[in-house]
């Protein structure tokens, strides 16, 4: 297990000496790809996040002075809860913000155009154990789900696009 901090100084080309057992750390990339090419294989369609479930995480990439952020909330005896995690690092940004009822109804100033719903499965008191850093392992799950939510919207939205173009080229008269 590393902090986040340290996996990022590795990932982003620095040699770095492990604080507990003193080896050395190096990224190589060409793993990297071999795990995803073989994660991308076995990969179906991207589970969706259920819209009734007692928790819920989202990535919004314009949060006021701290750009990207992930917003995990849990709903829970009427009212919700907010934590908001600096989406490189897993630092959480600021306190745990309460109010009364479901987090859409409490929070709709996180909720933009931008924002994009996430899967997540922690539960309160696995968050509560996080302190104020999430371990890498949910914030590399987080990071997954929104490459598969970024691709999945840019398949959606091209089909139409490219249907709609081959319908205009054949009824529009240039196009013979």
């Amino acid at each position: 297990m590393l902090r986040p901090q340290t996996y990022n100084e590795v990932r982003g080309g620095n040699m770095v000496i492990c604080e507990s057992c003193q080896r050395i750390l190096y990224f190589n990339p060409s793993d990297e790809v071999q795990l995803e090419a073989a994660n991308n294989a076995h990969q179906r369609k991207r589970a969706r996040p259920k819209s009734d479930a007692p928790q819920a995480w989202f990535y919004r990439p314009d949060y006021p002075e701290h750009g990207e952020v992930l917003l995990g909330f849990h709903n829970q005896g009427g009212s919700s809860s907010r934590r908001i995690f600096d989406f490189n690092t897993g630092r959480q940004i600021g306190d745990i913000l309460i109010r009364e009822g479901a987090y859409r109804l409490a929070f709709p100033e996180d909720m933009t155009d931008d924002t994009i719903r996430l899967n997540g499965h922690w539960d309160e008191e696995e968050m509560e154990e996080w302190g104020s850093e999430m371990p890498m392992t949910a914030l590399d799950a987080l990071h997954g789900d929104l490459q598969l939510a970024r691709h999945d919207h840019a398949k959606h939205h091209a089909a139409p696009k490219q249907e709609h173009a081959q319908a205009v080229g054949s009824e529009h008269p240039a196009a013979s």
